[in-house]
């Protein structure tokens, strides 16, 4: 560790034991780590102060530390303070690949988690089957979702696995266009996206007959909230079943919207996503309803792609996504477009062999 980061750290223990010990609430800063764009320490606090009263410092603490924003909470580890990292450092796809080669069948890289650990998130679990994507204008969505593509497509064949993009702004998945992979280019209008749809469902029912689920298909769905309100009830009806009972014919959506209410998705479709992606939203009531619980603090992430992976009964993981550009996904394409030849059709995807997998664990950190 740098020199001068070792005393930014231990002046920062410094001020938040002093600020808690002015406020009778004292604690020790007994660790922690330093993420990519995070800083959490581990407080031990005496015995006889409160976690709300700690809880309750968190203005007065981010004002000594000198931070914008602050975030307390507790979890395994015990009381935890994160704040921003005064030096962050960018997480990139191509630069994580090498750590996590060779990656699981059906498993997508996510980022990194602040003890600087990939997070990974394997579709084909019942722990997963589904994402649901969510958070404000900046906050990361399209960046994670290009991730999830990019990684899914150079860990996998096209025998394994095959790609379809829904994109009604246009700009995310464009970078695509040409991997072997896709069963079709990137759908950019609610037409084209309504025909996806209803003939993914046909497929689905067609493999539920043959008992087939290989390749997987993964249905990866940007601005969903935009794709509804323009295709209305057909769109929420076939979204509605596809994650219903996609997962046992192989079929998987990951889709992103910024405020998952029940104006946007009905309670029948929100409860079919078992993970759900988090980055920055704008109230607490938002935090509540985009990772389905109480108390995450989601409203107090940092933007940029500072996300909590939300699933099952365990406790929210931060994580920092990791970045891929358009210029460098173009390259990827290119050289899979080299390595592997034209895409094939539905209809033979629907005739290839069945894969046989065993499922793992939803996050693996």
């Amino acid at each position: 560790m740098a020199q001068h980061l070792r005393q930014y750290l231990e002046a920062q223990a410094d001020r938040i034991e002093s600020v808690l010990a002015a406020h009778h609430a004292p604690g020790r800063v007994m660790g922690g780590t330093v993420g990519p764009r995070l800083i959490r320490f581990c407080l031990d606090p005496a015995p006889f102060s409160r976690f709300s009263t700690i809880r309750g410092l968190a203005d007065d603490l981010a004002l000594a530390l000198r931070v914008t924003s602050l975030r307390i909470d507790r979890g395994q580890e015990g009381i935890t303070v994160e704040f921003p990292n005064p030096d962050p450092r960018p997480v990139s796809l191509l630069g994580l690949l090498p750590e996590v080669t060779p990656l699981p069948l059906h498993t997508a890289i996510l980022g990194v988690t602040q003890s600087g650990t990939p997070l990974l998130a394997r579709l084909s679990s019942p722990d997963v089957a589904h994402v649901l994507v969510s958070g404000t204008t900046g906050s990361g969505k399209s960046a994670l979702l290009r991730t999830v593509a990019l990684s899914l497509l150079l860990a996998q064949s096209p025998a394994t696995l095959r790609l379809l993009c829904l994109d009604p702004k246009g700009r995310t998945f464009g970078a695509l266009a040409g991997a072997p992979h896709l069963l079709r280019p990137p759908v950019a209008t609610v037409a084209e996206a309504v025909e996806v749809l209803t003939s993914l469902l046909r497929a689905m029912e067609i493999r539920d007959r043959r008992r087939e689920n290989a390749p997987r298909i993964v249905l990866l769905v940007d601005e969903l909230a935009d794709l509804i309100f323009q295709g209305e009830d057909c769109v929420v009806q076939a979204l509605t079943r596809l994650v219903q009972r996609g997962r046992e014919a192989g079929i998987h959506v990951v889709a992103a919207t910024q405020r998952p209410s029940s104006a946007i998705l009905t309670g029948l479709m929100r409860a079919n996503f078992p993970l759900r992606l988090v980055g920055r939203v704008t109230s607490a009531e938002d935090a509540r309803v985009a990772t389905g619980r109480a108390g995450t603090a989601a409203h107090l992430l940092e933007g940029r792609g500072d996300f909590l992976a939300v699933g099952g009964s365990g406790d929210p993981i931060r994580f920092q996504v990791a970045y891929i550009s358009d210029r460098e996904m173009q390259e990827q394409v290119a050289l899979l477009q080299k390595g592997t030849g034209g895409a094939w059709g539905l209809e033979q995807s629907l005739n290839a062999p069945p894969q046989i997998s065993q499922e793992s664990s939803s996050i693996r950190r």
